[in-house]
């Protein structure tokens, strides 16, 4: 048994190290005292923005901090069997906020991995990979990030919960970095997008720009450590690339805050279009009634 422990913490150092380059230390220091563009959308909603050096690296880095509430709820909106943008599918469910999700086929529409909303499955994992090895949970305002079971081939199906989301690869467990499979996915730098979750119940949905001079992108195993100096403890990967997407409503033009890299410029307009988000909104709390 020490044995096995020596050797997973070898593994876990040597992993970070030959990729991130810094140390989880070294990047929470950089991370506080970076020049934070700070904005309160809601009492329980915030955008916190930043471009920075990071991993040797111009980074541009968009989290939006959520408190999940009887008031402020986390959801999954999917459009089947086409393609829309982040910014109007946001739109079309009068969120606050929202990411772009998972995997899709990009030429037929619709999610390739299973997504169940409110009850109903709506899409099945067309094929199981490296990839998409993790699930968000959502049962408002509860929030939770799950690892594939491996012993079960259709584990997906028997979460325990009335919305999930499987995409991936899993970033971080319980603190720890997830094993990953060395390849051009995983250790390349790509614009990404992906959610994390925190002790306390704090949600973060978070993008980081790429594939420009003002904006390198990251490899997963430095999402691991932005995460873990972020203090955050369960994360995994959602579509990146030129689908990386934020929205937020009422900013810029279109309510994208980050730089979507399809247009191949460093501005607010290279949406992609996509197959569904993880949004944010308001839910009116109903009064309890008088006995």
């Amino acid at each position: 048994m020490k044995k096995i422990f020596l050797f997973s913490i070898v593994w876990v150092a040597a992993m970070v190290q030959a990729f991130a380059q810094l140390s989880v230390a070294e990047v929470s220091k950089i991370l506080a005292e970076a020049p934070w563009q700070i904005k309160e959308i809601t009492g329980n909603i915030t955008l916190r923005q930043v471009q920075l050096r990071l991993f040797e690296a111009q980074q541009s880095i968009h989290i939006l901090e959520i408190i999940p509430n009887d008031a402020i709820r986390l959801g999954i909106h999917d459009v089947s069997d086409t393609l829309i943008g982040t910014s109007e599918l946001c739109r079309q469910v009068n969120a606050i906020a929202g990411i772009n999700a998972s995997f899709f086929d990009m030429k037929n529409g619709g999610s390739v991995d299973f997504v169940r909303v409110n009850g109903m499955v709506l899409h099945e994992t067309a094929k199981l990979t490296s990839r998409n090895n993790a699930a968000l949970a959502i049962d408002p305002p509860a929030v939770r990030i799950l690892a594939r079971d491996t012993a079960n081939a259709g584990w997906e199906n028997n979460i325990d919960s009335k919305n999930v989301l499987v995409a991936g690869p899993l970033i971080m467990k319980d603190g720890l970095p997830a094993r990953l499979q060395e390849n051009a996915f995983n250790q390349n730098r790509h614009p990404r997008t992906f959610v994390a979750t925190k002790s306390d119940g704090v949600v973060l949905l978070v993008v980081v720009d790429g594939r420009n001079t003002h904006a390198a992108g990251m490899s997963i195993a430095e999402l691991y450590v932005l995460s873990k100096a972020l203090d955050c403890r369960d994360a995994m990967n959602f579509d990146g690339g030129g689908s990386s997407a934020m929205y937020v409503r009422g900013e810029n033009e279109n309510g994208i805050v980050n730089y979507p890299s399809d247009n191949k410029l460093f501005d607010h307009r290279g949406e992609r279009r996509i197959a569904n988000i993880i949004y944010v909104k308001e839910t009116p709390v109903q009064p309890v009634p008088n006995e």
